[in-house]
């Protein structure tokens, strides 16, 4: 069976790198201002050992959304697992939704629909060489 274990907490903000201020002025994490997927400022954080990423999306994001990143408010919660292939075939059997599936130079990520239409995101880091 995939052995599974806690990755990243990843938030959505109008303003994402404020909101990574406020972590870092309020809990002492550590901040590394980056670039999210969508061009934007991203705000990785540290904290007790757990990664927390934010995002900035644009202003007409509102409310919770159908998909990952398009949201305000926690987008989803990362799993990391050792072979993702078999993560996915393991959680096809057991009825999983998925929203979206590994994709040609896009990296080892899925995403699976969890209750309350909490996306999931299951991550294969690349092995070392």
């Amino acid at each position: 069976m995939t052995s599974y274990h806690p990755h990243h907490v990843h938030l959505m903000s109008h303003d994402a790198m404020a909101a990574g201020a406020y972590y870092q002025r309020m809990f002492g994490a550590e901040l590394e201002p980056s670039k999210g997927a969508n061009g934007l400022p991203r705000a990785n954080l540290t904290l007790g050992g757990q990664v927390i990423l934010i995002s900035t999306v644009t202003k007409e994001v509102s409310r919770t959304a159908a998909g990952p990143h398009s949201c305000l408010g926690l987008d989803h919660i990362g799993l990391g697992v050792d072979d993702l292939p078999a993560a996915i075939a393991e959680l096809e059997a057991k009825g999983a939704e998925f929203l979206m599936k590994p994709r040609d130079g896009r990296g080892l990520i899925a995403f699976v629909m969890g209750p309350d239409r909490v996306s999931i995101e299951l991550v294969q880091r690349p092995k070392s060489a």
